[in-house]
């Protein structure tokens, strides 16, 4: 019975392998708009602007900088009228609907530790 507490805890203090393309930290995330919401709704007509935002914090849980070398559309399309330029998606959407896109980060760092190439999935439904 020891033995296999010994063997468990051991087990457990054994850090586990990564994934392919998965970030030193598993919680480092970028997205857009609120973490929270599915999608993004926004006039069409209407200028408006994103900014990509990532959950990016020290050791000792404090808020820290994140940053990245270049953002692409890496799937899907953007609404009519918007643009991505340096991460940030905007411009005046001209047809209503609802656009699913997937920007890809590179040189991407969190805390100034490499993170690895992200992905962010956004949604923007044009009324």
């Amino acid at each position: 019975m020891k033995r296999t507490a010994i063997l468990l805890l051991a087990l457990a203090a054994c850090p586990k392998p990564k994934a392919p393309g998965q970030s030193e930290d598993a919680g480092f995330r970028v997205f857009y708009g609120d973490p929270r919401a599915k999608s993004l709704t926004v006039q069409s007509g209407v200028r408006m602007q994103t900014k990509p935002t990532a959950t990016c914090t020290y050791p000792d849980g404090r808020e820290a900088r994140w940053a990245n070398t270049g953002a692409k559309l890496d799937d899907g399309t953007l609404a009519p009228g918007l643009a991505l330029e340096d991460g940030a998606i905007g411009g005046v959407p001209t047809q209503p609907g609802t656009y699913n896109a997937t920007i890809k980060f590179a040189g991407v760092t969190c805390a100034g530790k490499p993170q690895g190439d992200q992905r962010a999935a956004v949604t923007i439904i044009v009324r």
